[in-house]
């Protein structure tokens, strides 16, 4: 009997981790088309398990029968987000996104006299001993500060991020703006009506994103982030790929979220230094 039960008992273990171990592999493409679709964000909403498609529109997700009814967005720039369970991606993880019109907000500038002064916005630091990485656990990581107006409105010309260190290589970025909801959080609503996307071997210093195309002009403060889309791994990129980064009393939150779809999480300092708090270096270069 103790012998049955044992096994059993093994038996069951194994079913159960083998449960927890099954992988969904699919793929992502236009539903008109056909045509894969490239970074697309899939995970599951406000939990630490998501990822990102690859250039052929491939992504894996693993499968937690823990999370099998909770709800997976599918999201990418210019198609209409997709909502499933978690099961329902298992038994049909070819997924296909249908292309939406995108509004664009009226923006109408009166005085046309007025005089533009150039400015930058965000902090600026480029240390290589004050540091902060992705934290991530799977593709779509992601970290950023917000950015503040100090007059409206702005024009946003270029995005900015000091590399403090890195020792991974090439790895590939998503430039987001996203809208800050009623208390100052980010939101997932971008602000940008294309896909940026930097392909960089940086290892010190800043990297430069020209936004002037995009003719940015905001009336309103925004979070400025970078998302990591491809490119070494989790491991490595949290050893090996870090942003410049400080202390002081301005106004420079910062959120970050550890892959796609996951809920942001604010990085405070705590109250040991005295209302002073982290600052990210990601800035933008900009006119008001």
């Amino acid at each position: 009997m103790l012998r049955s039960f044992l096994l059993g008992f093994f038996l069951s273990l194994l079913t159960t981790t083998a449960a927890l171990a099954q992988a969904i592999s699919g793929r992502v493409t236009d539903a008109k088309t056909g045509q894969a679709l490239p970074f697309v964000n899939i995970g599951v909403v406000g939990k630490a398990l998501g990822t990102v498609s690859n250039e052929q529109g491939q992504y894996g997700l693993a499968f937690q029968e823990s999370l099998a009814n909770d709800t997976v967005r599918v999201s990418y720039l210019g198609y209409q987000p997709l909502l499933l369970t978690l099961r329902q991606l298992r038994a049909q993880p070819a997924v296909m996104l249908s292309a939406t019109a995108v509004a664009l907000a009226e923006v109408r500038v009166q005085a046309s006299r007025r005089a533009w002064r150039d400015r930058t916005l965000g902090f600026t630091g480029n240390s290589e001993n004050s540091t902060l990485s992705l934290e991530p656990k799977d593709l779509g990581a992601e970290t950023g500060t917000v950015i503040y107006l100090k007059r409206r409105p702005t024009k946003v010309l270029r995005a900015n991020f000091n590399v403090a260190y890195n020792q991974v290589g090439n790895v590939t970025l998503r430039v987001n703006l996203y809208r800050l909801d009623a208390k100052g959080r980010p939101t997932n609503e971008k602000l940008l009506r294309r896909e940026v996307l930097l392909h960089t071997t940086a290892t010190h210093g800043p990297i430069s994103v020209d936004l002037a195309p995009d003719n940015l002009l905001l009336n309103e403060d925004f979070f400025l982030s970078l998302e990591w889309v491809g490119g070494a791994d989790a491991a490595a990129l949290h050893k090996g790929l870090a942003f410049s980064a400080g202390i002081g009393y301005a106004d420079n939150d910062i959120y970050f979220r550890s892959t796609s779809q996951a809920s942001w999480e604010r990085i405070s300092a705590g109250a040991v230094l005295a209302g002073m708090q982290p600052k990210l270096s990601f800035y933008v270069t900009a006119q008001d």
